[in-house]
């Protein structure tokens, strides 16, 4: 967007009664650039309907061996019309309320004119409000964004053709692998081609043509768009200075809705892991190109309460100005009250009286000057926080003791559920805890306090914090301040990757390792599996009762496999620490030690899996994917949520300037 370059004496804010007199636009359209988004939009449906009811996926055969293709039938726990209406509308409801609110929200306010021209036909034109280009940018955007996934994926379903799990459940081959007797061990081994070695017997020629579209999952792919895009939309829009980390709150609500579906996809025997795996992949990577390379959203501004984010460092941002490259040059607190206050025709005082307003006109600060950097912090944000934080462990705490697993079936062939039971753990849960926990939160409370010496007997600038409750200003130490938001950020992080962990567990049901002899007291595969291709659906456990504490102990706890808590909150507590240390620990006269910790972080996180394994509590994919999504969380809340604060408290140790 381009607009004029005002002199340094023109006021910050122009305020007309008729934009088109003064030219005051930051952008123009053409009537053909709707036009041609209208086409695209209808092409890509087009496309869409027809790779998903018309074409012919490619044809596979299968190995009577091949046990992934054996699973019986289950109805969708998600079906696809809730799928599609969480995706869309859950996206685009948020947005549209969002900016209802920026419209209600700046009318209190003083803002900048911001109008777009949209040229319909020779020299006519109309002036569209910043409210309507929004809507009309982001429902646009997201619309096309979320048809290209769907066309990706009907793509890849129809050119792989892989088979869906209940496969063999919904064809009914007509060569009946459970015939097969000993000699004829060849034929269980061989490649059955379809119209040659086999038919389908299955008259309902949809619900065939639907099994061999397994890779890769279309309630995950378009899914994982819509919220991915939504949770980023969130992280540039609910920037209002109250809200504390409620974002992140709903944000991390996204991410378990999104993976709850994609966990009863598995259960549901409707997709292999490695479907919803990709799909999950591939949806959040275009929602990431899409918000972060087309919308753009420096470029269409569709933040939350913009205009009052008066930081320091934001200054451009909160007048409305960063969009032009010409108005970008440093201006001082007084300059920018003197020409707030020149401006007669400004009617609210909310911005220039406030305590915020004159804390957030501080300019930058050395670190080695003996002035101080006023911080303002909110009591309404430290509510927010607090509830926040409350939501999440409660709702955490119900999946991990009141929520049972789904009863998964099992095929009693299946080896990998015959390993003994562990005598006792390697690596319990109270030294995951310290090691995890409480361990990270000693060094840093240790390396705040070592940072704020250095600082103090330095004379190196000190944060500030005040805490404004109704018209009294409290003065909080730097320490303890740098203490509450990182803390705050790692214990919220850890929460929330308990809390997917355990929605991860109970949604799969995945059985442990030692499930079969744990279960029914059988040890031998003979002993137990007289049919190989039996089905074990209905099933007791061995003691299995209706009290809770019971079943947690027992038949509960052998069918929570997928994710490996351990792995996650390993990872998530260590890799959070590495990261702060890394951030941290990078003061000259310390040398290798900072590298020597990060590397003490990761081995120790990944010891902590590996025992896992190996005490045949774990399946090596369950401590994986434990340990990326404890990676995740860990490299979101110290990359994201610690910088959504107005100024980053992790300034490094003896550098010249405060980030």
């Amino acid at each position: 967007m381009k607009i004029g370059n005002p002199s340094a004496s023109a006021p910050v804010v122009v305020q007309t009664s008729d934009p088109l007199a003064t030219d005051q636009y930051h952008h123009k359209e053409t009537i053909w650039r709707v036009l041609l988004d209208a086409i695209s939009l209808i092409i890509l449906l087009v496309v869409t309907v027809i790779s998903h009811y018309v074409a012919i996926p490619f044809t596979r055969g299968f190995f009577c061996s091949d046990t992934s293709i054996k699973y019986p039938y289950k109805d969708n726990t998600i079906p696809t019309y809730a799928a599609v209406i969480l995706s869309i509308g859950v996206p685009i409801v948020w947005m549209w309320a969002t900016e209802f609110c920026k419209r209600f929200y700046f009318a209190r306010y003083p803002k900048t004119v911001f109008t777009t021209r949209l040229e319909l036909c020779g020299s006519e034109s109309i002036s569209i409000p910043p409210f309507a280009r929004n809507l009309y940018m982001l429902t646009v955007i997201f619309a096309y964004g979320y048809l290209s996934t769907w066309v990706l994926t009907e793509i890849a379903k129809n050119f792989v053709g892989e088979l869906r799990p209940h496969f063999l459940a919904v064809c009914k081959p007509s060569f009946d692998c459970s015939a097969l007797t000993s000699a004829q061990f060849a034929s269980f081994n061989s490649y059955l081609l379809t119209d040659q070695n086999f038919t389908c017997t299955n008259d309902d020629s949809a619900a065939v043509r639907e099994a061999r579209r397994s890779f890769f999952s279309g309630h995950t792919a378009p899914l994982f768009f819509g919220f991915g895009f939504l949770v980023m939309y969130i992280h540039v829009s609910w920037s209002w200075r109250h809200l504390g980390i409620v974002g992140h709150l709903f944000q991390v609500g996204l991410a378990i809705l999104g993976c709850y579906v994609g966990y009863t996809r598995i259960s549901d025997f409707h997709h292999h892991w490695h479907d919803v795996f990709i799909g999950g992949i591939v949806g959040s990577l275009i929602a990431f190109v899409t918000f972060k390379f087309i919308l753009n959203w420096r470029h269409y501004d569709p933040r939350f309460l913009p205009y009052t984010a008066m930081a320091e460092s934001d200054s451009d941002t909160a007048l409305g100005l960063e969009q032009n490259p010409l108005c970008r040059q440093r201006q001082s607190s007084t300059e920018l009250k003197q020409k707030m206050k020149s401006d007669t025709s400004r009617q609210y005082r909310y911005d220039d009286d406030s305590p915020e307003a004159k804390w957030s006109a501080t300019p930058n600060v050395a670190v080695r000057s003996r002035a101080p950097i006023i911080q303002p912090v909110s009591a309404l944000k430290l509510v927010f926080d607090g509830l926040s934080l409350v939501i999440v462990l409660l709702t955490w705490l119900m999946f991990k003791y009141l929520v049972k697993p789904v009863r998964r079936a099992f095929l009693c062939s299946d080896l990998s559920l015959y390993h003994p039971p562990p005598e006792k753990k390697v690596f319990p849960t109270w030294l995951l805890f310290v090691c995890a926990i409480i361990i990270p939160l000693i060094i840093i409370i240790l390396s705040e306090g070592v940072r704020w010496y250095y600082l103090f007997r330095k004379k190196a600038a000190k944060v500030v914090y005040k805490i404004q409750v109704r018209t009294k200003v409290y003065d909080i130490p730097e320490w303890v301040g740098n203490l509450y938001i990182i803390v705050g950020v790692f214990i919220f992080a850890n929460c929330a990757n308990s809390f997917l962990t355990n929605v991860g567990k109970v949604t799969v049901g995945r059985l442990r390792p030692h499930f079969i002899p744990s279960c029914f007291n059988k040890f031998s595969y003979k002993d137990f599996c007289g049919d190989p291709n039996e089905w074990i659906v209905n099933y007791t456990c061995l003691g299995e009762s209706s009290d809770l504490v019971k079943e947690k102990d027992g038949a509960h706890d052998i069918r929570q496999s997928f994710p490996s808590g351990h792995s996650s909150s390993a990872f998530c507590g260590l890799i959070f620490l590495a990261l702060y240390i890394h951030r941290v620990w990078n003061y000259r006269n310390i040398g290798l030690l900072p590298y020597v910790m990060e590397m003490l972080c990761f081995a120790l996180a990944a010891y902590i899996g590996i025992t896992r394994i190996t005490d045949n509590r774990h399946h090596a994919t369950d401590v994986l994917s434990g340990a990326i999504l404890g990676t995740v969380v860990a490299v979101i809340a110290f990359r994201y949520m610690v910088k959504s604060f107005k100024r980053s408290v992790l300034s490094d140790l003896g550098s010249g300037s405060v980030d």
